[in-house]
């Protein structure tokens, strides 16, 4: 079959020029400008190709499809289980690291992600700080299934680096000894509000596991309120030297993190994403 008649039908199905060369590229195992010197496809690419334009037409993301997503210039494998890394989260990493590796003496400090999802932000952090080294390194997470899925990532990148754990917060390395150390936390957890569907992409609410989007009903900060509880505690009983956390917030969570965190009279730090909203905050004085 013709190359343009092919795009053509798809075109007129309401894909984009992008979407179609995209899943062509894939499909053919090309780059972008190979593609202009295809003339015809056929029938076994057709049928492949096909299958693909379904799930984009239903909504299905264009990461999940091909089960990769692109990370902090890093491929990691996603699939329905973990959400798709965004750049925004990329924000939380770039900021950890200007702070790692300019403002924070991370001599005796042990880093520990929690919700760790896919694990692409302690891989990206882990590989960036080379050859800076903590002296432990941990992937937290409470879902079984998005486990399965950070042990690629973490076997494909730093398998003797992180070690994966299952937890509910930071429960699962409540009891390691952390005593007279520093701690360095990193978070992305459900942050939005449920059933807050008009501020949500109609593919990602679709598509993506509702158990890593969603909070809780009220102010949508409950989950992070109990992991700074966590961090008072982990401090008090081990006698932690320091606690630096980082974490990542919904675009109107400003206001009720920042009244909480006074209340707590933590000290804590505002950064904005590339839409110039406030998204990361890095917390200490715990």
């Amino acid at each position: 079959m013709k190359k343009q008649e092919y795009i053509d039908i798809w075109i007129w199905a309401g894909l984009s020029i992008a979407q179609i060369e995209w899943v062509l590229c894939s499909i053919l195992g090309i780059w972008k400008k190979e593609l202009f010197l295809q003339h015809e496809i056929s029938s076994k690419h057709i049928y492949d190709a096909q299958q693909m334009f379904f799930k984009l037409a239903s909504w299905e993301s264009e990461e999940y499809l091909l089960e990769t997503a692109n990370f902090y210039g890093r491929d990691f494998y996603v699939d329905q289980r973990v959400l798709i890394p965004r750049n925004d989260t990329e924000v939380l990493v770039s900021i950890m690291l200007k702070k790692l590796l300019r403002d924070i003496d991370i001599k005796n400090m042990s880093y520990i992600d929690v919700g760790t999802g896919s694990a692409c932000i302690p891989v990206s952090v882990i590989l960036e700080m080379h050859p800076l080294k903590f002296e432990q390194s941990f992937a937290l997470e409470i879902s079984q299934d998005a486990m399965d899925v950070a042990s690629e990532n973490i076997e494909k990148y730093a398998p003797w680096k992180i070690e994966l754990r299952e937890s509910n917060l930071l429960s699962g390395v409540f009891h390691d000894n952390f005593s007279e150390k520093k701690l360095c936390i990193s978070a992305n957890l459900p942050y939005i509000k449920d059933g807050d569907y008009a501020n949500m992409d109609a593919s990602v609410v679709r598509n993506e596991p509702n158990r890593a989007l969603y909070g809780w009903a009220q102010t949508w900060f409950e989950l992070y309120k109990e992991l700074i509880k966590q961090c008072f505690q982990m401090k008090q009983v081990h006698k932690i030297e320091e606690i630096h956390l980082f974490i990542e917030i919904w675009f109107d969570q400003k206001q009720v993190s920042q009244r909480y965190l006074q209340e707590m009279w933590l000290s804590f730090e505002y950064f904005k994403d590339s839409s110039n909203i406030e998204r990361v905050i890095y917390i200490t004085n715990f």
